[in-house]
């Protein structure tokens, strides 16, 4: 019994545990975090979108430079805040209102002026065109494929030549070799309630939301860039628990 609604699912993180919505760490849930936590939290996104641009450098395009970026599944504003201090622009994007609300008190926070705040639907019609960076990392993961096939799609249309992009897929997903741990997974997947009698087993609410996990086919995401006039791209490997995921770093057009 997949659920279909992510969209209700991601905005109940939204409103009860947003900052582990964004990254799945205990420490993170909103009856644990600390302010050590949450400035840990924010500095994982500093650390990481200086690492994403210093292989865009190294792998793609050494004079790039961002200026009007874009952040999908902007969550919080992990990734935002630092893109908002390498920018002259930022659109942070979201499906979740409550996401989006805590994203814009911790710009406000910090006396952020240069980002914009927008909710989504599946083809992007409130974001606008020629961003000269899209980004999205952990995020297509919880977006059941076809979607995730046709906002991918989207997001291309809406980069501008000789734009880069960064964005994360998982692709493949490692069997489990604990066999009871296997058996639970497929009880949450099919039968129904038995997510929600398994959270109260471990002691959260009945009606936690449940946190969606895909993977994709990277020949259809190879055939969507290139059907978009990207041409050049260049693949990280990563392992997030048992999900074996690529980030794809990549630039539309034709820049010689």
């Amino acid at each position: 019994m997949l659920i279909k609604d992510t969209d209700r699912e991601w905005e109940k993180f939204g409103t009860q545990d947003p900052y582990f919505g964004v990254l799945a760490d205990e420490k993170f849930r909103t009856r644990r975090l600390t302010d050590a936590g949450r400035e840990e939290f924010f500095q994982s996104g500093r650390n990481h979108i200086q690492e994403v641009l210093k292989k865009v450098k190294e792998h793609v395009d050494p004079v790039f430079t961002v200026r009007r970026a874009l952040d999908f599944g902007c969550g919080v504003g992990r990734l935002v805040i630092p893109l908002s201090e390498v920018s002259e622009e930022v659109v942070g994007a979201d499906v979740s209102p409550a996401m989006l609300a805590e994203a814009g008190r911790n710009c406000r926070s910090r006396s952020i002026t240069n980002v914009e705040l927008r909710r989504t639907d599946d083809d992007l019609s409130a974001l606008p065109d020629d961003f000269n960076f899209i980004h999205s990392f952990i995020v297509f993961q919880h977006i059941p494929v076809k979607r995730g096939e046709r906002i991918f799609a989207s997001l291309l249309s809406r980069l501008a030549d000789g734009g880069v992009g960064v964005v994360h897929f998982p692709y493949a997903k490692m069997p489990d070799v604990n066999w009871f741990r296997a058996l639970i997974a497929l009880a949450k997947r099919y039968v129904p309630l038995a997510r929600n009698f398994i959270h109260l087993i471990r002691g959260r609410s009945f009606f936690t939301p449940y946190m969606q996990m895909n993977h994709y086919d990277l020949n259809r995401l190879f055939f969507i860039m290139q059907a978009h006039n990207v041409h050049r791209v260049v693949t990280e490997y990563i392992v997030d628990g048992r999900f074996l995921g690529v980030i794809l770093y990549f630039q539309k057009g034709n820049t010689a």
